[in-house]
């Protein structure tokens, strides 16, 4: 089973020819469950369909969940599935406080097994604001849902693996894959905020900043071993359109684990 997460970056820059690229790629690393952050609403200001289901059409997902921010009505987040959703949820659906709208859920199954997986954007500007919203994440998943028997969280965390929110969910017994891997192979898990080599955003910063800001976890419940992970890499690191433009301003992440069926 392939599991990815993308930042698509809601930014003008070379909007359509990112969005072009940004199908292209999700189309090659063809994954069955897709979460994305930073997903407009429509794609050309009010006009047309969303964002996320013109991305489901054009890569062949025939399930598609957008939910738009009610704090921010022309931005939100969007899973897009080839097995069929059991259930969703937001965060913003509970009694929480507006810094934490910054989740969505959804349940779903595969052979035997059934999953949840979240998708987070979290806040950019606060470490703060970060450590309450994975506070919130946290127990929303595991207090207010019934838990299933893997778990997977997933996103943009606009932090790095150093950092108080990793080190909360590591205690929490969430495994980060791309850690798993790197300490299996001691291969260095590749950055996903790239301002060295990502053309969009190179000359924005004068710091030479690579970062690892996109994560997938896996958490398992009633005594399961983890799934064998097969692999875990990033993608939209290299233009795949005549456009010859990279998908946005973050790399996705696409774990592929193995489920007995």
């Amino acid at each position: 089973m392939r599991i990815a997460t993308f930042n698509i970056w809601n930014n003008q820059t070379l909007w359509f020819e990112r969005l072009n690229a940004i199908c292209e790629e999700i189309k090659n690393i063809d994954p069955e469950i897709l979460a994305i952050q930073e997903v407009r609403t429509y794609i050309d200001n009010k006009k047309g369909i969303s964002v996320a289901q013109h991305i489901a059409n054009k890569t062949g997902f025939p399930f598609c969940i957008f939910k738009e921010y009610p704090d921010c009505p022309d931005e939100g987040l969007a899973f897009l599935s080839k097995f069929p959703i059991c259930t969703e949820d937001v965060i913003w659906h509970k009694n929480t406080k507006k810094s934490n709208y910054c989740a969505i859920r959804i349940t779903f199954k595969y052979g035997d097994y059934e999953f949840g997986i979240t998708n987070v954007h979290l806040n950019w500007r606060s470490p703060i604001i970060r450590e309450e919203q994975i506070r919130s994440v946290h127990n929303w998943i595991f207090k207010e849902n019934k838990a299933k028997p893997y778990e997977i969280l997933c996103g943009d965390f606009n932090d790095d693996p150093h950092s108080s929110i990793h080190q909360y969910l590591t205690n929490n017994l969430w495994l980060d894959v791309a850690q798993f891997k790197e300490e299996q192979n001691y291969i260095k898990a590749q950055p996903t905020l790239d301002y060295i080599n990502n053309l969009n955003i190179k000359n924005e910063s004068n710091l030479k900043i690579q970062a690892r800001y996109d994560w997938i976890l896996i958490k398992k419940n009633n005594n399961l071993n983890f799934p064998p992970i097969n692999k875990v890499e990033v993608f939209g690191n290299i233009p795949v359109t005549k456009a010859k433009v990279l998908p946005s301003d973050h790399y996705g992440v696409l774990m592929e684990i193995t489920i007995d069926t």
